[in-house]
């Protein structure tokens, strides 16, 4: 189970990386800095569009490494773009990459450490369930709404991506 949760956020990471893409080629049809995206909010107290993008990419490493027993690593959170924010995504798919379904250790009764509230653990499948799985799409819905409120032209099937189709 954790080893194709992991593989779902390798998909989702691979298609937020298009969204970004479109996002580069809508803002240089329109002749504005794609930049501008960057600090988009829908709200006031709402973290910016880069960090939606980084915090996505952050439950996606935490969650692997939490399920290999390995160390997650570290990137600082200091993109100002979005060529930035390509890499970021990039080094995410690449950690990801480096660890092979068989790495996937935890099990039912294995405990992972939650960072928020400091101190406290869930049951390996509650936090791959009840807190990682929701929290990393909360962040790719987010970045993915600001970009579309912005004008992107994307749809679900950008969010979706690829699927594996065939005749029933």
């Amino acid at each position: 189970m954790f080893a194709d949760l992991v593989a779902q956020y390798r998909k989702t990471l691979t298609n937020l990386d298009a969204i970004l893409s479109k996002a580069e080629e809508y803002a240089a049809t329109k002749n504005f800095p794609v930049e501008n995206f960057m600090s988009a909010r829908l709200a006031p107290d709402m973290l910016p569009f880069w960090r939606q993008v980084t915090i996505a990419c952050d439950v996606a490493k935490s969650a692997a490494a939490a399920f290999t027993d390995s160390a997650a690593p570290r990137f600082e959170d200091n993109e100002t773009n979005f060529a930035q924010l390509h890499d970021r995504i990039s080094r995410t798919i690449a950690f990801l990459d480096t660890l092979p379904a068989s790495a996937y250790t935890a099990s039912e009764s294995s405990v992972v450490k939650v960072p928020f509230p400091p101190g406290k653990a869930l049951k390996a499948p509650e936090y791959a369930l009840c807190r990682s799985l929701p929290n990393f799409f909360f962040h790719v819905s987010m970045a993915y709404a600001l970009l579309r409120a912005g004008g992107v032209p994307v749809g679900k099937g950008d969010f979706l991506g690829q699927l594996n189709l065939f005749d029933a």
